[in-house]
């Protein structure tokens, strides 16, 4: 059956996205997904829509986008209103002839109208209007027979209207917009303090709340239409302001007037002068009330009050009993001086009956910043409101989870690449999936894995809390394929944060916490009493989760329940605790972390109540009480979090405290290590090629008759340990990086890390795949013209050679499919014959590589310096790199550096060994001769061993990619991967293949022997053997260098290049395998290696066999059936993903 290896990492993640400033006025609807979109009144006048498209947070100039707006026209105003079938309707006014205003509503307005010109049949124009200064709309009625809006324009500011003259209502006849003629109030205003619109049975009309010159304030409701009457119902006592909205049963409006309290009118009572409508209790009341907003979904109503020092309170009830609910404050005083909410369900259909409260206000900054809740988890999250960039990055705080799904049977094996996960959380969440934005709920949503089967999950956190997630079924990436239940632990990203205090015990301990620089972490101004309720409150804190996570069955019979509540609406199960949306005590958790300072007493205490004895951090603050139930690790986290707060840690420090820190330093380190490696190798081999006489086909007449020699040896060789060597791998590779009590198993794997991967994650999501771009000024020479003519001349023996590895690979590709590591079967169907046909393909293709070889060391040394402009990894190394320009191998170097720093750390403890101005050519050439001083021999071989994981690593990304850029495997589902022009992008893998088979140079180079000396000559088979293991990989480098030329001089599209490429792994593999096998076999006999590691070469062998038969058979467009394409991908991602295991169990059993 599939499984998930899980990991989580509270961290520093970065988003390449610009803020959006708040402008004059915005307002926010929900889109196709039911997530906020935003319309947006820029400063300089431009209305902007900015909504997900395909995954990506958009920012368009609606105006200009619509066809409605005349390019380089100003938009004086705008309003929004959206129907119950979620189609909008849309006002613009912009400027006219003669200080006039032309207005515009778009009218019925789909989401996919939205991003295109709207249709003329939507559009309806007035002219000449006197200057619109702001656009009253709402209440668009549920009657469907209602089809157009009510609209009413301003010309003055809301609050400078003194008069109805500056107020008008919009008419629409025969497709044309009208001004109805003057109107007045009953009473001559001093000052007009607000406005809505309303409809009832006897017609449409505008209610005004009004002052008048003799004091009190008045209340009028003016029909426009149906009824010519004027009404003034009993307005209470300190009115304020007003707002109202259409009852769902009735197709009225409902009144509400706002002052000393909240007064509701029904139609019958607007609609007389003897309405005094009815008072809501809403308990606490809300002073200085100057605005009131209303969001609406089914029976569900809340109000949003905002206060005279721009303070924002909520109050949510059905509009069937308005008084049951209570007042929640949310934003402090400076907070909330523009908002506008929306309250919708998770999903369109209903299936999902979560629902979910928005508010978009604006931050200390100006730019527009979301606060969302849902009504399950009734946890307020803060999130940044950010539309893509291409430029600008940004750095936030949050989590990045990742779900890798791996077989655990032979026939599932090929099932994993781009294979679907369901996923759930225990809360609705905003994220990114895979580089795709998202909204995570607690009803199962399907994402689609990448080609090595991971979803990569990246969150925002404003506090270091977290949702608890699961994956819970599986199906493959090919269409209608079956969907397969998961039995998988939840992940809870939270417990991972929380148990690293599991050692604070005592206020000496509190005390003793440091920041990552070694600074103590607690103010030294925090008082000793502060200090010891942290330490009591944190060490409760520990048990309760221990105590959580221990009874594992409550935990995963709690999560479906809260499942089964968002799909149904209805109640929970025994002993989980959810509550309709507002008034429960989580809604007043940004009310608690505003005043932390205010609080005086507080703790973790045992309270028994209705379900029995419960947990409760408990705050009390003034005359208030709050005590909130620690039933998950999300709470809890952010019970630990409001207690560093209250010992004045900075919120900042907390998180990077509590989460992952990489050490730039360290990484920037091991890239120039790695830099260093790179130049040592190429200039040693340089030295190799000018100095030492190597005849190419002498050497393949050689590597044929050894290779046949052992043929015998090889095939009947028992590779004692092999097939147990996976399981083995598994255990010993296993690194206790950081508390893992959430993951899969006891130990976390380290390649399934979030750390160890984050850096291929950020090259194929942030950016690199379509944004990279590489600036190449070299010009081709005669050396490259003559690797032309050989290419030319080569291509009917090309097509033999193709159609050879074509069929060995169809011949072998079942032994890596079937998940069963039989090498000795393997062996068996590797004949003499096919030795024979594979050395004379080499001998074919044997004096274009050597030529490409010779040439690639200059095409390289060139092409390693050649700047490259990449969104995220490129602002990220400008951060830690300082004024040093990213070049092509700092690219290189930087992706590798990071998994090597992680994995070293994770052993060693500590960051790796640095060989920059110790690791020269020179240094080198004694290195690989057995002569180097013993302790850069000994930092040299453990930082290849270490290096070897992250080349196949990385390297294994960027080959991945390069097979699915021309859209080969179109159709197999792994069309995920973001794209962006393929010559651009063509040219970045062909440069960086290039870089990585000379640093693989560097990493495999024999050791202890004299290279200078010709192994044919004077060696033994094993000297031969790995000399020729070199001679082999360098092929691959020639291969690369071959591509660069023939890419860039001929033009060779992607499909060519690939071609070429998978054609030369196809016919070293096998001579690769059988050369590897008789090392090891060498090995074992000589006792030089310990048995576990032999039966690690074994396999690692294996599945190096697998990965270049893999990609070969994945890069031969038109050359092999689809179906074996797709096979071939998946078994060079298992075959890769097993590779590098093999190299950290290396790593890890080798490290001196």
């Amino acid at each position: 059956m599939v499984t998930i290896k899980q990991d989580s990492e509270l961290m520093t993640n970065y988003v390449s996205a610009n803020p959006i400033p708040a402008g004059q006025h915005f307002a926010v609807f929900r889109d196709a997904n039911m997530d906020p979109g935003v319309f947006s009144l820029s400063e300089d006048s431009y209305l902007y829509l900015i909504t997900v498209i395909n995954g990506k947070a958009t920012k368009l100039d609606f105006g200009s986008v619509s066809g409605v707006v005349p390019s380089g026209t100003k938009v004086q105003a705008f309003a929004v209103v959206q129907a119950p079938d979620s189609t909008l309707d849309i006002c613009i006014a912009t400027p006219g002839a003669n200080a006039t205003s032309s207005f515009t509503l778009l009218y019925g307005i789909t989401f996919a109208e939205l991003q295109g010109p709207i249709p003329s049949s939507k559009i309806i124009r007035g002219a000449s209007f006197p200057t619109v200064d702001h656009i009253y709309m709402n209440n668009k009625s549920t009657d469907t027979k209602r089809t157009l809006p009510l609209v009413m324009v301003a010309f003055q500011r809301p609050d400078r209207l003194a008069s109805t003259e500056d107020l008008r209502f919009v008419q629409f006849i025969q497709n044309q917009a009208t001004l109805l003629g003057p109107w007045s109030l009953a009473a001559n205003p001093k000052r007009i303090i607000d406005v809505t619109l309303g409809t009832c049975a006897l017609g449409d009309g505008v209610f005004v709340l009004y002052e008048t010159f003799s004091g009190p304030t008045h209340i009028q409701f003016k029909f426009f239409t149906g009824s010519t009457m004027v009404v003034e119902p009993i307005c209470p006592t300190g009115a304020t302001c007003i707002n109202s909205y259409v009852d769902p049963t009735s197709h009225q409006s409902i009144l509400l007037i706002g002052g000393q309290n909240i007064t509701a009118f029904k139609s019958s009572e607007y609609c007389s002068a003897k309405g005094k409508g009815t008072v809501i209790n809403t308990g606490d009341q809300v002073s200085g009330l100057k605005d009131l907003h209303v969001t609406l979904s089914g029976q569900t109503l809340r109000f949003w009050y905002t206060t005279n020092s721009d303070a924002v309170h909520y109050y949510t009830a059905q509009s069937t009993a308005l008084s049951n609910g209570t007042v929640i404050p949310l934003l402090s005083d400076g907070k909330g001086g523009q908002i506008s909410g929306l309250l919708s369900l998770k999903s369109a259909d209903g299936s999902d009956q979560t629902l979910v409260s928005s508010l978009l206000s604006v931050d200390e900054y100006g730019n527009l910043v979301l606060l969302q809740q849902d009504s399950v988890s009734q946890l307020w999250q803060t999130y940044p409101f950010w539309y893509a960039s291409d430029l600008n990055v940004i750095e936030t705080k949050g989590f990045m989870l990742r779900m890798h799904a791996t077989a655990t049977t032979s026939d599932e094996a090929s099932l994993i690449p781009g294979c679907w996960l369901r996923v759930s959380a225990s809360g609705v969440v905003r994220c990114s999936v895979n580089g795709r934005y998202a909204s995570l709920g607690p009803t199962g949503q399907w994402y689609q894995t990448d080609a090595k089967g991971v979803l990569n999950i990246q969150l925002q956190s404003d506090d270091a809390s977290c949702f608890i997630f699961s994956a819970d079924a599986y199906r493959a990436a090919k269409p209608g394929s079956p969907e397969t239940p998961l039995q998988n632990p939840l992940l809870d990203p939270s417990v991972k944060v929380i148990m690293k205090l599991d050692n604070v015990q005592t206020p000496e301990d509190v005390r003793a916490l440091k920041k990552q620089d070694g600074t103590p972490l607690i103010p030294s101004n925090a008082s000793d009493d502060d200090v010891k309720s942290a330490a009591a409150s944190i060490q409760a804190l520990v048990d309760q989760t221990r105590t959580n996570q221990g009874d594992s069955q409550q935990l995963l019979k709690s999560f479906k329940a809260v499942s089964l509540v968002a799909a149904s609406g209805g109640e929970t199960a025994h002993g989980v605790r959810a509550f309709s949306i507002g008034g429960t005590l989580k809604d007043f958790w940004h009310e608690v972390e505003d005043k932390v300072e205010d609080a005086f007493d507080w703790g973790v205490n045992l309270v028994e109540d209705a379900a029995g004895k419960v947990w409760q951090f408990i705050i009390k603050i003034g005359d208030e009480v709050y005590s909130f139930i620690l039933d998950t690790a999300s709470v809890i986290v952010k019970a630990v979090v409001w207690v560093f707060k209250k010992l004045g840690v900075l919120l900042q420090d907390v998180i990077d405290f509590l989460g992952y820190l990489f050490n730039w330093d360290d990484i920037l380190a091991t890239a120039d290590s790695i830099t260093a490696g790179f130049n040592a190798a190429l200039d040693y081999g340089q030295h190799l090629l000018d100095t030492t006489e190597i005849t190419v086909d002498s050497w393949l007449e050689e590597l044929r008759t050894t290779i046949k020699a052992q043929l015998p040896t090889l095939q009947n060789q028992n590779y004692d340990g092999a097939s147990a060597a996976p399981k083995s791998v598994k255990s010993k590779a296993a690194l206790e990086t950081t508390a893992a009590s959430n993951a899969d198993e006891t130990d976390q794997d380290v390649k399934s890390d979030v750390a160890y991967n984050w850096s291929t994650y950020y090259f194929t999501y942030g950016g690199g795949t379509t944004n990279a771009v590489l600036t190449d000024n070299s010009t081709p020479g005669s050396a490259e013209d003559d690797l032309v003519a050989i290419w030319d001349d080569i291509q009917d023996e090309l097509d033999t050679i193709v159609k050879l590895c074509t069929n060995v690979a169809k011949d072998f590709l079942d032994f890596f499919d079937s998940g069963e590591y039989d090498i000795k079967a393997l062996m068996v169907k590797i004949s003499g014959d096919l030795i024979d046909a594979i050395i004379d393909s080499l001998k074919t293709l044997g004096d274009i590589l050597f030529k490409a070889l010779a040439l690639g060391i200059n095409l390289i040394k060139t092409l390693a310096n050649s700047n490259m402009d990449i969104p995220v990894i490129g602002w990220l190394w400008k951060k830690i790199a300082g004024n040093r320009p990213l070049s092509l191998l700092g690219l290189v170097a930087l992706l590798m550096a990071i998994p090597t720093t992680v994995l070293y750390k994770a052993k060693a403890d500590k960051a790796p060994p640095k060989l920059t101005g110790r690791l020269t050519a020179d240094t080198f050439g004694q290195y690989v001769s057995g002569t180097a001083d013993p302790a850069l021999a000994k930092d040299v071989t453990n930082f290849t061993l270490a290096t070897a994981t992250s080349l196949e690593l990385v390297y294994g990304e960027f080959k991945t990619i390069s097979l699915l850029i021309d859209s080969a495997l179109e159709g197999t589902g792994l069309e995920s991967v973001p794209i962006g022009p393929v010559a651009q992008l063509t040219n970045v893998l062909n440069a960086t293949s290039l870089t990585f088979e000379t640093i693989s140079t560097f990493i495999t180079w024999p050791v202890g022997e004299d290279p200078t000396k010709p192994p044919t000559d004077t060696s033994t088979t094993a000297k031969f053997v790995k000399y020729s293991k070199l001679g082999l990989t360098v092929s691959n480098f020639g291969a690369a260098a071959l591509a660069n030329v023939i890419a860039k001089v001929k033009k060779a599209d992607q499909p060519t290049i690939k071609r070429w490429k998978g054609t030369i792994a196809a016919v070293v593999a096998i001579p690769t395998l059988c050369v590897a096998l008789t090392n090891d076999i060498h090995e074992a006999q000589e006792g030089t290696v310990k048995t576990e590691l032999v039966a690690n070469h074994f396999i690692e062998a294996f599945f190096e066999l697998g990965k270049q038969l893999g990609f070969a058979a994945a890069s031969w467009d038109n050359e092999i059936e689809s179906i074996i394409m797709y096979v071939g991908l998946a078994v060079q991602q298992i075959c890769s993903y097993g590779g590098y295991g093999c190299k950290i169990y290396d790593f890890v059993e080798t490290y001196q």
